[in-house]
């Protein structure tokens, strides 16, 4: 038996198939804002001198990186549910499982970058007058913003591939779409293997977009 690929499923399912990778690529990047915005505050917790404010960063960083994100997915969206603490839909708690993970990650980043402005910069902000909020917010932080895009970018590449987990949870992903329409059409084969080749095709824009600010970022550095 000759096995031929049926390009005519996909083709009519095309617009289908296309509303699953948006709704991917929409949730992971609400989970990378979540993201980015909770690590911001990790990695100044985590740069502190107070202990009150270290050992709770440090210890949301090691859980974050370090609990599986079908974990995490499972928890916001089934247990916390089943004993009542809170409910979200699969969206919601996709996004916040990705934006959870990714925290950790962000939180890394962040503190890498900020370790790399000179300390002259603060001296000198100093020397001027400016207070050390003045100094965070307008000498600090653009620097080290500019030095965590890049690796930013990977991370948001990161909860790209990890978003097509969220199928487990009922969203009307990439994934989820191609199984229903392989249940129904008997052609799980070319579903699969064009949802793959999307996502894959999606996947690498966001790369190469991460190493066109890497190198545009180290240009700027250089000079």
């Amino acid at each position: 038996m000759v096995f031929a690929f049926d390009t005519t499923v996909i083709s009519d399912h095309s617009s289908e198939l296309l509303d699953g990778l948006l709704l991917t690529v929409e949730v992971a990047a609400l989970g990378f804002a979540i993201a980015a915005l909770l690590g911001l505050p990790l990695a100044l917790a985590g740069r502190s001198q107070s202990p009150l404010l270290r050992v709770p960063a440090t210890l949301w960083v090691g859980l974050a990186r370090g609990v599986p994100l079908l974990i995490v997915i499972f928890w916001l969206y089934y247990a916390a549910a089943q004993e009542g603490l809170f409910s979200l839909t699969a969206f919601l708690a996709g996004a916040l499982s990705l934006g959870l993970t990714g925290s950790g990650y962000m939180s890394e980043i962040y503190r890498t970058a900020f370790s790399a402005v000179p300390s002259g910069q603060r001296e000198g902000a100093a020397a001027i007058g400016l207070s050390r909020w003045q100094t965070f917010r307008l000498v600090i932080f653009p620097q080290a913003l500019r030095t965590a895009i890049p690796p930013g970018m990977n991370v948001f590449v990161m909860l790209l591939k990890g978003a097509t987990l969220l199928s487990v949870i009922g969203l009307a992903d990439m994934f989820y779409t191609a199984k229903l329409v392989a249940v129904n059409e008997f052609k799980p084969f070319e579903l699969y293997t064009a949802a793959a080749v999307l996502v894959i095709a999606v996947t690498l824009v966001a790369a190469l977009a991460a190493g066109v600010a890497e190198r545009r970022m180290s240009k700027g550095v250089r000079r």
